[in-house]
């Protein structure tokens, strides 16, 4: 008799390929030929449910191709990527890899680094929570030993370099959104950060220079490398302002002590 893992193999093997519904019948108590319509009532609810979770990560992806492409592209990518894990607020992550190889989309290139962006909104909605930094805490340390700080940001935050305009896709799909609905897709390269300030995530666009130093401190700089970055890569850099904006706005929650340990 078959191990169970290779039983379970099978059935899956079955629910994701119709074709294989003979090799699997007699799992299936009563008459074989039932099989085939209680099989599918499992692959129904499979494919259901990962287009459902998808859907509920790519709102605007949904939204750029439409209902019925969306979900064609689903049950595709559900074939491609079946769950590995039972939690389906995990499942997903690979979509905008898939949709850069995916015939069908080849001609909306714009659409890979959108679902990029939406995949880093819905890591940061479940991510865990983090206290804000209290700059009072600098108040001990020598200000010449300021630079050699590292700052740790808010485990909701991740940044995203495109090609495209990302930024203005996500806000003119924002489901309160009702100004003028345009789109520049020739308007150059955007920065931007995604992140969760409250409960809602948000994409933030970001000047060169405030990007590079977000970068940095992600990259594990301390503050002297990391303001000295941004100031090279844009003239315009305030070190002082965006070190206060960026605490303030609870994007960087830690500035560590080197040896010390990140909150």
């Amino acid at each position: 008799m078959p191990a169970l893992r290779e039983l379970q193999h099978a059935l899956g093997a079955a629910i994701d390929d119709a074709g294989l519904t003979a090799s699997v019948a007699s799992l299936f108590r009563g008459a074989r030929d039932a099989a085939p319509a209680r099989l599918a009532v499992y692959r129904g609810n499979v494919f259901g449910n990962s287009i459902n979770a998808l859907a509920s990560v790519y709102p605007i992806v949904r939204k750029i191709v439409g209902t019925e492409f969306f979900e064609a592209t689903a049950r595709e990518y559900a074939r491609a990527h079946p769950s590995t894990s039972g939690d389906l607020n995990k499942y997903g992550g690979a979509l905008a890899d898939f949709l850069a190889e995916f015939p069908p989309t080849r001609d909306l290139p714009y659409l890979p680094d959108v679902a990029r962006m939406e995949w880093l909104a819905h890591r940061a909605y479940y991510a865990a929570d983090s206290m804000p930094y209290d700059p009072s805490r600098l108040a001990g340390l020598p200000p010449e030993r300021w630079t050699d700080l590292r700052p740790a940001l808010s485990p909701a935050c991740a940044l995203l370099a495109s090609h495209w305009p990302v930024a203005r896709i996500w806000t003119v799909h924002q489901d309160d959104y009702s100004d003028a609905f345009d789109v520049d897709l020739d308007a150059g390269p955007d920065r931007v950060l995604v992140h969760r300030p409250r409960w809602k995530p948000e994409v933030r666009a970001l000047a060169a220079g405030d990007y590079r130093f977000l970068a940095s401190a992600l990259e594990g700089a301390n503050l002297g490398d990391a303001l000295e970055a941004a100031s090279a890569e844009d003239t315009g850099f305030d070190p002082a302002a965006a070190l206060a904006r960026w605490v303030e706005a609870g994007v960087i929650v830690d500035l560590a002590e080197p040896g010390e340990m990140r909150s």
